[in-house]
């Protein structure tokens, strides 16, 4: 076997390595869905209606803004509307995010516990 091909070889090992941990990640709809399944499930659903609300008031907001004539006072005030509810927005989707990565975050702390757990026992037993 020349070098080559023990280099192809090693290669094409970390890739079928890399491919298996890819699949073993949640993608972000299984991440979004443990976050409503957590502890904070129930502030998670009060947020997604909060967002969505804020959605329709922002779509009004920014209607009554660029489409109707109206005084500039009026403008004014369907503008600002128009910036707070989208600030709003933005707030929510941040705190659903970092929920999401939270979530995430403690998944992978349980599977590092469990590793050293077993390495532990592994320890102990070989020491026996």
């Amino acid at each position: 076997m020349s070098l080559d091909d023990k280099i192809r070889e090693q290669l094409e090992h970390e890739n079928e390595l890399l491919k298996a941990q890819i699949n073993r990640d949640p993608n972000l709809w299984s991440m979004l869905a443990s976050a409503y399944q957590g502890r904070l499930g129930g502030w998670m659903i009060i947020s997604t209606i909060v967002a969505f609300g804020l959605s329709g008031l922002m779509l009004w907001c920014g209607y009554e803004f660029f489409f109707v004539e109206s005084s500039m006072a009026t403008k004014l005030q369907w503008g600002v509307g128009l910036l707070l509810s989208s600030m709003m927005q933005i707030a929510i989707k941040m705190w659903t995010f970092n929920e999401m990565n939270r979530s995430a975050t403690q998944r992978e702390i349980k599977k590092l516990e469990i590793a050293i757990q077993t390495l532990s026992q592994q320890i102990t037993e070989k020491q026996k």
